[in-house]
Protein backbone atom coordinates (compact mmCIF):
# COMPACT_ATOMS: atom_id res chain seq x y z
CA UNK A 1 0.00 0.00 0.00
CA UNK A 2 1.26 3.45 -0.77
CA UNK A 3 1.79 5.86 2.36
CA UNK A 4 1.51 9.21 1.88
CA UNK A 5 3.97 11.39 3.54
CA UNK A 6 3.21 13.65 6.43
CA UNK A 7 3.25 16.73 4.35
CA UNK A 8 0.81 15.59 1.64
CA UNK A 9 -1.27 14.12 4.67
CA UNK A 10 -1.24 17.98 6.20
CA UNK A 11 -2.09 19.26 2.70
CA UNK A 12 -4.49 16.93 2.97
CA UNK A 13 -6.35 18.36 6.01
CA UNK A 14 -6.45 21.75 4.70
CA UNK A 15 -8.68 20.59 1.23
CA UNK A 16 -11.36 19.30 3.62
CA UNK A 17 -11.54 22.03 4.99
CA UNK A 18 -9.14 23.52 7.72
CA UNK A 19 -9.08 27.02 7.20
CA UNK A 20 -7.37 30.04 9.64
CA UNK A 21 -9.12 30.50 13.03
CA UNK A 22 -10.09 33.89 14.07
CA UNK A 23 -7.89 35.93 16.72
CA UNK A 24 -7.28 33.61 20.44
CA UNK A 25 -10.15 30.70 19.46
CA UNK A 26 -10.66 28.09 16.65
CA UNK A 27 -13.56 26.79 15.18
CA UNK A 28 -14.15 23.24 15.46
CA UNK A 29 -16.36 21.54 12.87
CA UNK A 30 -17.89 17.85 13.71
CA UNK A 31 -20.50 15.51 13.31
CA UNK A 32 -22.46 13.44 15.70
CA UNK A 33 -23.45 10.10 13.93
CA UNK A 34 -25.71 6.68 15.08
CA UNK A 35 -22.77 4.26 13.78
CA UNK A 36 -23.45 1.08 12.76
CA UNK A 37 -24.04 -2.41 14.02
CA UNK A 38 -24.97 -1.46 17.51
CA UNK A 39 -27.72 -1.49 20.04
CA UNK A 40 -30.26 0.85 20.70
CA UNK A 41 -29.71 3.27 23.27
CA UNK A 42 -32.24 2.07 25.31
CA UNK A 43 -31.42 -0.92 25.73
CA UNK A 44 -28.77 -0.49 28.52
CA UNK A 45 -29.08 3.07 29.89
CA UNK A 46 -25.67 2.68 31.81
CA UNK A 47 -24.01 2.71 28.17
CA UNK A 48 -26.38 5.22 26.88
CA UNK A 49 -23.21 7.70 26.66
CA UNK A 50 -21.77 5.15 23.75
CA UNK A 51 -23.58 6.35 21.15
CA UNK A 52 -25.23 3.63 18.91
CA UNK A 53 -29.29 3.60 17.00
CA UNK A 54 -30.77 6.77 17.97
CA UNK A 55 -27.82 9.58 19.27
CA UNK A 56 -28.58 11.92 16.65
CA UNK A 57 -32.57 12.15 17.13
CA UNK A 58 -31.68 12.19 21.02
CA UNK A 59 -28.79 14.59 21.00
CA UNK A 60 -30.00 18.36 22.16
CA UNK A 61 -26.32 20.22 22.08
CA UNK A 62 -22.43 19.62 21.63
CA UNK A 63 -20.26 20.97 24.21
CA UNK A 64 -16.36 20.68 24.78
CA UNK A 65 -14.75 20.23 28.21
CA UNK A 66 -11.27 20.21 29.44
CA UNK A 67 -9.72 17.11 31.14
CA UNK A 68 -8.52 17.67 34.40
CA UNK A 69 -5.68 15.97 36.01
CA UNK A 70 -8.24 14.01 38.07
CA UNK A 71 -10.49 13.31 35.05
CA UNK A 72 -13.12 16.50 35.52
CA UNK A 73 -14.30 18.01 32.83
CA UNK A 74 -14.80 21.93 32.59
CA UNK A 75 -17.02 23.30 29.58
CA UNK A 76 -15.13 25.57 27.59
CA UNK A 77 -17.54 25.70 24.67
CA UNK A 78 -21.51 24.48 23.85
CA UNK A 79 -23.41 24.84 20.35
CA UNK A 80 -26.51 23.33 18.84
CA UNK A 81 -26.85 20.53 16.68
CA UNK A 82 -27.26 21.22 12.94
CA UNK A 83 -29.03 19.53 9.72
CA UNK A 84 -27.64 15.59 9.86
CA UNK A 85 -26.23 16.04 13.02
CA UNK A 86 -23.47 18.56 12.25
CA UNK A 87 -22.05 21.17 14.82
CA UNK A 88 -19.68 23.68 14.80
CA UNK A 89 -17.81 24.69 18.55
CA UNK A 90 -15.65 28.19 18.92
CA UNK A 91 -13.22 27.14 21.39
CA UNK A 92 -9.40 28.65 22.52
CA UNK A 93 -6.71 27.89 20.84
CA UNK A 94 -3.61 26.24 22.38
CA UNK A 95 -5.87 23.97 24.33
CA UNK A 96 -5.02 20.50 24.24
CA UNK A 97 -6.34 17.21 25.79
CA UNK A 98 -10.55 17.83 25.10
CA UNK A 99 -13.48 15.76 25.17
CA UNK A 100 -16.36 16.10 22.87
CA UNK A 101 -19.77 15.61 23.83
CA UNK A 102 -23.39 15.07 22.74
CA UNK A 103 -25.79 15.75 25.33
CA UNK A 104 -29.36 15.26 25.36
CA UNK A 105 -32.08 17.98 26.53
CA UNK A 106 -31.60 16.25 30.05
CA UNK A 107 -28.10 17.00 30.03
CA UNK A 108 -27.41 12.85 29.71
CA UNK A 109 -24.54 12.09 27.93
CA UNK A 110 -25.21 10.37 24.73
CA UNK A 111 -22.05 10.33 22.78
CA UNK A 112 -18.82 11.49 22.90
CA UNK A 113 -15.16 12.07 21.07
CA UNK A 114 -11.87 12.98 22.03
CA UNK A 115 -10.19 16.45 20.58
CA UNK A 116 -6.43 16.15 20.97
CA UNK A 117 -5.59 19.98 20.77
CA UNK A 118 -6.62 23.48 18.98
CA UNK A 119 -3.97 24.41 17.47
CA UNK A 120 -3.76 28.27 17.80
CA UNK A 121 -4.93 30.20 14.33
CA UNK A 122 -6.03 26.63 12.87
CA UNK A 123 -9.41 24.96 12.76
CA UNK A 124 -10.17 21.80 13.29
CA UNK A 125 -11.95 18.82 11.96
CA UNK A 126 -13.23 16.38 14.82
CA UNK A 127 -13.21 12.63 14.48
CA UNK A 128 -17.30 11.43 13.98
CA UNK A 129 -19.02 10.70 17.36
CA UNK A 130 -19.73 6.92 17.11
CA UNK A 131 -20.20 3.98 19.63
CA UNK A 132 -15.75 3.39 18.90
CA UNK A 133 -15.23 7.50 19.92
CA UNK A 134 -17.75 7.05 23.06
CA UNK A 135 -15.77 4.76 24.60
CA UNK A 136 -12.31 6.05 23.77
CA UNK A 137 -13.31 8.86 25.31
CA UNK A 138 -14.80 6.45 28.60
CA UNK A 139 -11.58 4.92 28.93
CA UNK A 140 -9.49 7.99 28.39
CA UNK A 141 -11.33 9.72 31.35
CA UNK A 142 -10.90 6.66 32.82
CA UNK A 143 -7.37 6.75 32.76
CA UNK A 144 -7.13 10.18 33.91
CA UNK A 145 -9.20 9.25 36.97
CA UNK A 146 -7.12 6.11 38.01
CA UNK A 147 -3.75 7.13 37.04
CA UNK A 148 -1.01 8.22 39.99
CA UNK A 149 0.62 11.36 40.03
CA UNK A 150 4.13 9.39 38.57
CA UNK A 151 1.94 8.39 35.50
CA UNK A 152 0.77 10.44 32.12
CA UNK A 153 -1.62 9.28 29.44
CA UNK A 154 -1.20 9.80 25.92
CA UNK A 155 -4.60 10.47 24.28
CA UNK A 156 -3.75 9.44 21.07
CA UNK A 157 -2.69 6.23 22.24
CA UNK A 158 -5.75 5.38 23.74
CA UNK A 159 -6.95 5.60 20.20
CA UNK A 160 -5.03 3.51 18.80
CA UNK A 161 -5.87 0.60 20.49
CA UNK A 162 -9.87 1.00 21.15
CA UNK A 163 -12.39 -0.73 18.31
CA UNK A 164 -15.64 -0.59 16.65
CA UNK A 165 -15.87 -4.39 17.83
CA UNK A 166 -14.31 -3.41 21.40
CA UNK A 167 -16.99 -0.87 21.54
CA UNK A 168 -20.03 -3.03 20.41
CA UNK A 169 -19.31 -5.69 22.63
CA UNK A 170 -18.63 -2.96 25.95
CA UNK A 171 -22.26 -3.31 25.84
CA UNK A 172 -23.09 -6.87 25.09
CA UNK A 173 -24.18 -8.48 28.22
CA UNK A 174 -23.95 -6.00 30.89
CA UNK A 175 -26.69 -6.18 32.82
CA UNK A 176 -26.41 -2.93 35.10
CA UNK A 177 -24.68 0.21 34.97
CA UNK A 178 -21.92 -0.94 37.50
CA UNK A 179 -21.26 -4.09 34.88
CA UNK A 180 -20.66 -1.64 32.58
CA UNK A 181 -18.95 1.09 34.51
CA UNK A 182 -16.24 -2.23 35.48
CA UNK A 183 -15.68 -2.85 31.75
CA UNK A 184 -14.45 0.23 31.20
CA UNK A 185 -12.75 0.36 34.13
CA UNK A 186 -10.54 -2.86 33.47
CA UNK A 187 -10.33 -1.20 29.93
CA UNK A 188 -8.79 1.59 31.16
CA UNK A 189 -6.00 -0.68 33.28
CA UNK A 190 -5.29 -2.27 30.33
CA UNK A 191 -4.38 0.37 28.44
CA UNK A 192 -2.31 2.42 31.19
CA UNK A 193 -0.45 -0.75 31.43
CA UNK A 194 0.31 -0.98 27.89
CA UNK A 195 1.90 2.78 27.73
CA UNK A 196 3.48 1.88 30.56
CA UNK A 197 4.72 -0.92 29.40
CA UNK A 198 5.91 0.86 26.36
CA UNK A 199 7.80 3.59 28.30
CA UNK A 200 10.18 0.89 30.10
CA UNK A 201 10.77 -1.11 26.81
CA UNK A 202 12.18 2.31 25.32
CA UNK A 203 14.17 3.02 28.73
CA UNK A 204 15.92 -0.14 28.47
CA UNK A 205 17.04 0.57 24.69
CA UNK A 206 18.33 3.55 25.81
CA UNK A 207 15.48 6.07 24.87
CA UNK A 208 14.13 8.04 28.02
CA UNK A 209 10.79 9.55 27.07
CA UNK A 210 7.64 10.01 28.58
CA UNK A 211 3.60 9.50 27.39
CA UNK A 212 3.47 13.61 27.10
CA UNK A 213 6.46 13.81 24.96
CA UNK A 214 5.07 10.77 22.65
CA UNK A 215 1.46 12.57 21.97
CA UNK A 216 2.94 15.98 21.38
CA UNK A 217 4.97 14.17 18.62
CA UNK A 218 1.50 12.17 17.52
CA UNK A 219 -0.48 15.10 17.08
CA UNK A 220 -0.93 15.25 13.43
CA UNK A 221 -1.32 11.70 13.00
CA UNK A 222 -4.49 12.01 15.12
CA UNK A 223 -5.94 15.36 13.48
CA UNK A 224 -4.97 12.93 9.84
CA UNK A 225 -7.15 10.40 10.97
CA UNK A 226 -10.12 12.60 12.46
CA UNK A 227 -10.17 14.59 9.37
CA UNK A 228 -10.15 11.67 7.19
CA UNK A 229 -12.93 9.54 8.81
CA UNK A 230 -14.64 12.43 8.60
CA UNK A 231 -14.03 12.67 4.95
CA UNK A 232 -14.87 9.27 4.00
CA UNK A 233 -11.66 7.99 3.24
CA UNK A 234 -11.16 4.40 3.24
CA UNK A 235 -11.02 3.36 7.27
CA UNK A 236 -8.04 0.67 5.93
CA UNK A 237 -6.22 2.81 4.70
CA UNK A 238 -6.83 5.62 7.02
CA UNK A 239 -5.49 3.22 9.96
CA UNK A 240 -2.83 2.38 8.73
CA UNK A 241 -1.05 5.59 7.69
CA UNK A 242 -2.45 6.20 11.25
CA UNK A 243 0.27 3.84 13.11
CA UNK A 244 2.76 4.95 10.12
CA UNK A 245 2.81 8.35 11.50
CA UNK A 246 3.09 7.09 14.52
CA UNK A 247 5.74 4.93 14.22
CA UNK A 248 7.19 8.31 12.46
CA UNK A 249 6.38 10.36 15.74
CA UNK A 250 8.54 8.04 18.05
CA UNK A 251 11.20 8.13 15.54
CA UNK A 252 11.74 11.84 16.42
CA UNK A 253 11.73 10.88 19.39
CA UNK A 254 14.82 8.75 18.79
CA UNK A 255 13.21 5.33 18.81
CA UNK A 256 13.68 3.24 15.94
CA UNK A 257 11.07 0.81 14.09
CA UNK A 258 12.35 -2.25 15.63
CA UNK A 259 12.66 -0.81 19.15
CA UNK A 260 8.96 -0.03 18.67
CA UNK A 261 7.79 -3.36 17.65
CA UNK A 262 9.98 -4.84 20.84
CA UNK A 263 8.00 -2.28 22.95
CA UNK A 264 4.56 -3.17 21.26
CA UNK A 265 4.94 -6.84 22.13
CA UNK A 266 5.51 -5.85 25.69
CA UNK A 267 2.52 -3.56 25.80
CA UNK A 268 0.73 -5.56 23.79
CA UNK A 269 1.23 -8.74 25.96
CA UNK A 270 0.56 -6.48 29.26
CA UNK A 271 -3.02 -4.99 27.55
CA UNK A 272 -4.00 -8.70 27.15
CA UNK A 273 -3.07 -9.93 30.25
CA UNK A 274 -5.19 -6.97 32.40
CA UNK A 275 -7.96 -7.69 30.02
CA UNK A 276 -8.24 -11.31 30.52
CA UNK A 277 -7.80 -10.94 34.32
CA UNK A 278 -9.93 -7.88 35.03
CA UNK A 279 -12.73 -9.32 32.62
CA UNK A 280 -13.05 -13.13 33.90
CA UNK A 281 -16.67 -13.19 34.14
CA UNK A 282 -18.44 -15.02 31.36
CA UNK A 283 -20.44 -12.15 30.12
CA UNK A 284 -17.77 -10.12 29.21
CA UNK A 285 -16.37 -12.62 27.24
CA UNK A 286 -17.32 -11.06 23.78
CA UNK A 287 -15.39 -7.64 24.90
CA UNK A 288 -12.14 -9.84 25.83
CA UNK A 289 -11.98 -11.61 22.25
CA UNK A 290 -12.98 -8.05 20.69
CA UNK A 291 -9.74 -6.70 22.89
CA UNK A 292 -7.70 -9.26 22.28
CA UNK A 293 -7.87 -8.80 18.67
CA UNK A 294 -7.81 -5.29 18.23
CA UNK A 295 -4.09 -5.68 20.69
CA UNK A 296 -3.15 -8.51 17.83
CA UNK A 297 -3.96 -5.67 14.84
CA UNK A 298 -1.77 -2.70 16.94
CA UNK A 299 0.80 -5.64 17.20
CA UNK A 300 0.68 -7.06 13.47
CA UNK A 301 1.12 -3.55 12.15
CA UNK A 302 4.45 -3.20 14.59
CA UNK A 303 6.03 -6.56 13.54
CA UNK A 304 5.98 -6.37 9.79
CA UNK A 305 6.97 -2.43 10.30
CA UNK A 306 10.21 -3.75 11.63
CA UNK A 307 10.95 -6.60 9.47
CA UNK A 308 10.29 -4.20 6.13
CA UNK A 309 12.97 -1.42 8.59
CA UNK A 310 15.64 -4.69 9.72
CA UNK A 311 15.74 -5.73 6.20
CA UNK A 312 16.37 -2.70 4.02
CA UNK A 313 19.07 -1.95 6.83
CA UNK A 314 20.75 -5.49 6.56
CA UNK A 315 21.22 -4.86 2.58
CA UNK A 316 18.71 -7.24 1.54
CA UNK A 317 17.58 -7.82 -1.85
CA UNK A 318 14.53 -6.61 -3.70
CA UNK A 319 12.88 -9.92 -3.96
CA UNK A 320 13.53 -10.85 -0.04
CA UNK A 321 12.15 -7.58 0.83
CA UNK A 322 8.77 -7.74 -1.01
CA UNK A 323 8.60 -11.22 0.01
CA UNK A 324 8.72 -9.94 3.65
CA UNK A 325 6.44 -7.13 2.62
CA UNK A 326 3.93 -10.05 1.36
CA UNK A 327 4.09 -12.01 4.27
CA UNK A 328 3.35 -8.92 6.53
CA UNK A 329 0.48 -8.00 4.28
CA UNK A 330 -0.94 -11.20 4.99
CA UNK A 331 -0.56 -11.23 8.20
CA UNK A 332 -2.13 -7.79 8.65
CA UNK A 333 -5.27 -9.19 6.71
CA UNK A 334 -5.78 -12.25 8.54
CA UNK A 335 -5.59 -10.54 11.69
CA UNK A 336 -8.06 -8.22 10.68
CA UNK A 337 -10.81 -10.28 8.93
CA UNK A 338 -10.46 -12.64 12.37
CA UNK A 339 -13.37 -13.56 14.12
CA UNK A 340 -11.80 -14.71 17.19
CA UNK A 341 -8.54 -15.30 19.24
CA UNK A 342 -7.59 -18.22 17.58
CA UNK A 343 -8.11 -16.75 14.24
CA UNK A 344 -5.49 -14.08 15.31
CA UNK A 345 -2.97 -16.51 16.78
CA UNK A 346 -3.06 -18.45 13.90
CA UNK A 347 -2.56 -15.78 11.30
CA UNK A 348 0.82 -14.86 14.19
CA UNK A 349 1.96 -18.95 13.27
CA UNK A 350 1.44 -18.30 9.75
CA UNK A 351 3.78 -15.04 10.05
CA UNK A 352 6.31 -16.50 12.28
CA UNK A 353 6.57 -19.69 9.65
CA UNK A 354 6.89 -17.50 6.31
CA UNK A 355 9.73 -15.43 8.69
CA UNK A 356 11.61 -17.66 10.32
CA UNK A 357 10.69 -20.91 7.99
CA UNK A 358 9.06 -23.74 10.38
CA UNK A 359 8.01 -25.38 7.91
CA UNK A 360 10.68 -24.67 4.87
CA UNK A 361 13.78 -22.76 6.35
CA UNK A 362 15.42 -21.66 2.78
CA UNK A 363 12.00 -20.26 1.26
CA UNK A 364 11.26 -18.44 4.13
CA UNK A 365 12.63 -14.72 4.75
CA UNK A 366 15.41 -15.79 6.99
CA UNK A 367 16.64 -18.52 4.31
CA UNK A 368 16.24 -16.36 1.39
CA UNK A 369 17.79 -13.43 3.24
CA UNK A 370 20.98 -15.30 4.70
CA UNK A 371 20.96 -18.08 1.48
CA UNK A 372 20.96 -20.89 3.44
CA UNK A 373 21.49 -24.01 1.62
CA UNK A 374 22.11 -27.56 2.37
CA UNK A 375 26.09 -27.06 3.82
CA UNK A 376 24.30 -24.63 6.14
CA UNK A 377 20.88 -25.10 6.87
CA UNK A 378 21.71 -27.20 10.35
CA UNK A 379 23.25 -24.39 11.54
CA UNK A 380 20.49 -21.62 11.06
CA UNK A 381 18.18 -24.20 11.94
CA UNK A 382 19.82 -24.64 15.96
CA UNK A 383 19.54 -21.07 15.84
CA UNK A 384 15.80 -20.82 14.97
CA UNK A 385 14.35 -23.65 17.41
CA UNK A 386 17.11 -21.50 20.46
CA UNK A 387 14.65 -19.21 19.67
CA UNK A 388 11.78 -21.13 19.96
CA UNK A 389 12.75 -22.33 22.86
CA UNK A 390 13.33 -18.86 24.14
CA UNK A 391 9.84 -17.91 22.97
CA UNK A 392 8.20 -20.36 25.34
CA UNK A 393 10.46 -19.05 28.12
CA UNK A 394 9.11 -16.04 27.63
CA UNK A 395 5.69 -17.11 27.81
CA UNK A 396 6.42 -19.12 31.29
CA UNK A 397 8.13 -15.81 32.71
CA UNK A 398 5.24 -13.62 31.19
CA UNK A 399 2.56 -16.22 33.46
CA UNK A 400 4.45 -15.43 36.21
CA UNK A 401 4.98 -11.79 36.13
CA UNK A 402 1.25 -11.58 35.51
CA UNK A 403 0.71 -13.25 38.76
CA UNK A 404 2.59 -11.57 40.38
CA UNK A 405 1.11 -7.88 39.18
CA UNK A 406 -2.93 -8.07 38.20
CA UNK A 407 -5.51 -9.88 40.09
CA UNK A 408 -9.38 -9.38 39.01
CA UNK A 409 -10.00 -6.47 40.53
CA UNK A 410 -6.65 -4.70 40.38
CA UNK A 411 -3.41 -4.23 38.80
CA UNK A 412 0.00 -3.04 39.46
CA UNK A 413 0.66 -0.99 36.76
CA UNK A 414 4.72 0.13 37.38
CA UNK A 415 5.10 -3.71 38.39
CA UNK A 416 4.04 -5.58 35.85
CA UNK A 417 5.85 -3.15 33.27
CA UNK A 418 9.14 -4.08 34.91
CA UNK A 419 8.41 -7.28 35.21
CA UNK A 420 7.15 -7.51 31.68
CA UNK A 421 10.40 -5.86 29.98
CA UNK A 422 12.73 -7.54 31.87
CA UNK A 423 10.92 -10.92 30.62
CA UNK A 424 11.62 -9.22 26.77
CA UNK A 425 14.60 -8.11 27.53
CA UNK A 426 15.63 -11.57 28.50
CA UNK A 427 13.92 -13.54 25.65
CA UNK A 428 15.78 -10.66 23.29
CA UNK A 429 19.34 -11.47 25.03
CA UNK A 430 19.06 -15.48 24.39
CA UNK A 431 17.72 -14.83 20.39
CA UNK A 432 20.90 -12.59 19.90
CA UNK A 433 23.81 -14.33 20.95
CA UNK A 434 22.41 -16.83 18.30
CA UNK A 435 24.66 -14.13 16.10
CA UNK A 436 27.78 -15.67 17.47
CA UNK A 437 26.75 -19.12 15.71
CA UNK A 438 25.82 -17.28 12.78
CA UNK A 439 29.02 -15.09 12.30
CA UNK A 440 31.43 -17.22 10.83
CA UNK A 441 29.02 -18.60 7.85
CA UNK A 442 27.04 -14.91 7.22
CA UNK A 443 28.85 -12.52 8.59
CA UNK A 444 27.62 -8.86 8.60
CA UNK A 445 24.04 -10.57 7.85
CA UNK A 446 24.37 -12.21 11.48
CA UNK A 447 23.33 -9.49 13.60
CA UNK A 448 20.25 -8.29 11.00
CA UNK A 449 19.52 -12.28 10.92
CA UNK A 450 18.94 -12.58 14.84
CA UNK A 451 16.82 -9.44 14.53
CA UNK A 452 14.59 -10.96 12.44
CA UNK A 453 14.45 -13.56 14.92
CA UNK A 454 13.05 -11.58 17.17
CA UNK A 455 10.47 -10.40 15.26
CA UNK A 456 9.47 -13.54 13.85
CA UNK A 457 9.24 -15.56 16.50
CA UNK A 458 7.41 -14.61 20.19
CA UNK A 459 4.74 -12.47 18.75
CA UNK A 460 1.37 -12.53 20.29
CA UNK A 461 2.16 -13.81 23.72
CA UNK A 462 -0.51 -15.05 26.09
CA UNK A 463 -2.71 -14.42 23.01
CA UNK A 464 -5.09 -17.57 24.12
Amino acid sequence: MKTTTLRNLFAALVVLGLGTGCGNTVQVKGRVTDGEGTQPQAILAGAASLGGSGTVAATAQVRASTVGLDGKLTVVAEGKLEDRGYYTLRLPGGEERLVLEAVDASGQVVASALLEATAEGTDVVAAPMDSETSLEAEVFLQMMADKSQAETVDMVDVRARITAHMAAAARQGASSTEAFRSRVEALADAVRAAQQAELEMYARAGVQTSQTALFEKELMAAAVLSAGLEGGAPVNELYDTFHANLRAAAERLGVKVEQQAQAERAASASFRATVKARLSAEDARPLVDAALRASAGVEARASGAALSALLTAGGAVEDVRQQAVTVSTTLRTQVRASTSVAMAANAFASFEAGVSGSADLQASVLGRYLGVNASNQLVVGAAVQATVTAAATLDTTLDAAVSSAVSASAVDVSLLATKTAEAYQSYATAVRAQATALAPLFGAKATPAVEVLLVAEGSFQMGL
